[in-house]
This record gives C-alpha cells, sequence and structure tokens, in this order.
C-alpha cells in the first residue's frame, strides 16, 4: 500500500492531459470548462492504465472517448437543470483521416426520446393562448404546406448511413433497427452463414415475427434464407428451419431457405426488392446470451437484452 501510494504521489506531477493531440483533434465546439473536464478525465486514466505514455493510438482513442462521454453526461444533466446553458456536441477526429466520431452517452443511445432537447413552454402561457396557437389563421392556411402522413415522412427521411450498436447496451431490437428500411419490401434476401443452432434460428424466427408484424393486413412478403451447415453441429438445423417454415405458413410471411455451399461465403447483408442493402457484421445474432423461459423478460422483448457489439450500414443500390 505505501509503495503504490508513492506511485501515485508522483503521477500527480505527471500531465498527460494533451497526449492525444497527436492522433485527434476536437472536432466540435465545446466550452473551456468542458474540455478541461474531459482532459483531466483523459489524464488521470492515462496515468493509471499507461503511467509511461506509450499507449497506442486505438489505446488512446478508447480513453478519449470515455472521458468525452463523462463530461457530455454532466453537461446533459446540467441542461435539464438549467436549460439556458449553450447545448455543445461531443466529437473528434483521427489526424491520420477518417469520420468525425460523435460522442454519445449509453443512456442517450439507449433512450433517444428522454435523452433529446426538452421543448420550453413558458410559465406564463395560458392554456386557453396554448389552444389558439394550435388553430391556424385563413392566410397561414392557406400557405401551409401539404401534410405528409408520418409513416410517408420517416421513409422520405431515410438515408444511407453507418451505425455502431454499443456492446452491452439496451434498447435495441429487429424493429428498432430494420423495420423502417423493411416496410414497402414484398421481397427480403437473409444471407447469413450462421443459421444453424437453435439460438440462430430463434433469431430468424423473431426476425420474421418483426416482419409479420409491419406488413399490412392483406399483404404478403417472401422472406428467403441462404445459410450455410455443418454435418458436426447442425443436427438439427433442417427440422427447426422446416418447423419455422410450417410455422409461418398462411400467415403474412412465406418463409423459405436453402443451403449455400461455397467455403466464401461470410458476408452477412439484408437486401430487398424496394431497393435497401443492410450490411451487418453480426448477422442477426446481435443479443448476448439470457436466460430463456415463460416468465423471462428478456425472452419477451429484445429491448431488455444486452447487446453485442456490432456495425450496420444502410445502403442504397
Amino acid at each position: 500500500m505505501d509503495y503504490i501510494a508513492e506511485v501515485l504521489k508522483r503521477l500527480r506531477d505527471e500531465d498527460f492531459t494533451s497526449s492525444y493531440n497527436e492522433h485527434f483533434e476536437i472536432a466540435s465546439e465545446v466550452s473551456t470548462r468542458d474540455q478541461i473536464g474531459f482532459e483531466k478525465t483523459f489524464s488521470g486514466m492515462m496515468k493509471i492504465l499507461y503511467p509511461d505514455g506509450k499507449a497506442t493510438p486505438k489505446e488512446i482513442e478508447e480513453l478519449l472517448y470515455f472521458a468525452m462521454e463523462a463530461r457530455r453526461r454532466v453537461r446533459e444533466h446540467i441542461l435539464r437543470i438549467d436549460d439556458t446553458f449553450k447545448r455543445n456536441d461531443f466529437s473528434y477526429r483521427p489526424l491520420a483521416g477518417g469520420v468525425v466520431v460523435k460522442v454519445q452517452t449509453p443512456e442517450e443511445i439507449q433512450y433517444p426520446t428522454f435523452a433529446a432537447p426538452r421543448r420550453k413552454i413558458a410559465e406564463e402561457d395560458s392554456s386557453e393562448s396554448a389552444a389558439n396557437d394550435l388553430v391556424p389563421s385563413a392566410n397561414e392556411a392557406a400557405q401551409a404546406p401539404a401534410v405528409i402522413p408520418a409513416e410517408r415522412a420517416t421513409e422520405v427521411a431515410l438515408q444511407p448511413e453507418h451505425i455502431v450498436v454499443p456492446e452491452n447496451s439496451k434498447g435495441w431490437s429487429y424493429r428498432r433497427l430494420f423495420a423502417q428500411h423493411l416496410k414497402g419490401a414484398r421481397k427480403i434476401t437473409v444471407s447469413d452463414p450462421y443459421v444453424r443452432l437453435f439460438f440462430q434460428v430463434r433469431n430468424m424466427m423473431e426476425f420474421l415475427e418483426m416482419v409479420h408484424e409491419i406488413t399490412p393486413e392483406g399483404d404478403e412478403v417472401s422472406v428467403h434464407l441462404i445459410t450455410q451447415s455443418d454435418p458436426d453441429t447442425c443436427v438439427y438445423q433442417d427440422e427447426n428451419l422446416n418447423q419455422v417454415v410450417t410455422a409461418f405458413t398462411g400467415s403474412r410471411v412465406v418463409f423459405t431457405w436453402e443451403l449455400n455451399h461455397n467455403p466464401n461465403f461470410h458476408a452477412r447483408s439484408i437486401v430487398t426488392d424496394s431497393g435497401w442493402k443492410i450490411s451487418i457484421d453480426r448477422g442477426l445474432d446481435l443479443f448476448q446470451k439470457f436466460e430463456a423461459g415463460p416468465f423471462s423478460i428478456e425472452q419477451a422483448i429484445q429491448e431488455a437484452r444486452l447487446t453485442k457489439g456490432a456495425e450496420i450500414t444502410y445502403l442504397r443500390i
């Protein structure tokens, strides 16, 4: 204890606040107080984990992200207490080239509705004046643009993008990740070489349930799975997949599957006839192992499960 205490005492004189400047630069406007805050956190973690200062760019980035995340959480709580403070983004850019990384807290990612800025309503506004504001004048009504239905507005807003699902986070589901891009499709092709074991077939079943839910009554969607097999481990693969085929017979989803024996088949994706390709580095295997059973909330609700780290890219084809 005395030795460790002496080491920590000597490290107080060290300063690693600018160690990240060699590899990264802050790409957003942040206040001096915020920058001092996350730089001190970054320096402290450098002292403990890499006291010799010899950290790789990847290791430095990990600490920088964590430090900025911690300071962003402080900023968000300040904004909830006093909305006169300025709302800032926290982001950085690799000097070697690459995209700007926007730092968000896990709770912002898991609960985007609650983390979004709240609309300020003046206390002096009476309910009567607020109600009157909802009724447009004749001139305003004439100049107002045509109203776009909510579903159509979401469709228009869809753009190619890349998202990262953090490790050990909750609030994610197939519906949140895929539903908007699958709506309107009549044929969906899922390429995943690892739909072999029971839990992987169960993932496929849940994906089909989601497609069934977003398909209007009277419509029909064809979902075709392309996967692989392994004679040593896939003893019940055929039986399980055929049970899924039977389960959806007569529903809004027509499920079929086939085996691809190409040894170079590794890429996992979802392709629709409506013009979207969704590349997923983990396929549908996005959730960590959970306790299953009739009384398990994780079994019933995907958002309650912990995720595996994954990256998903949405492309127009």
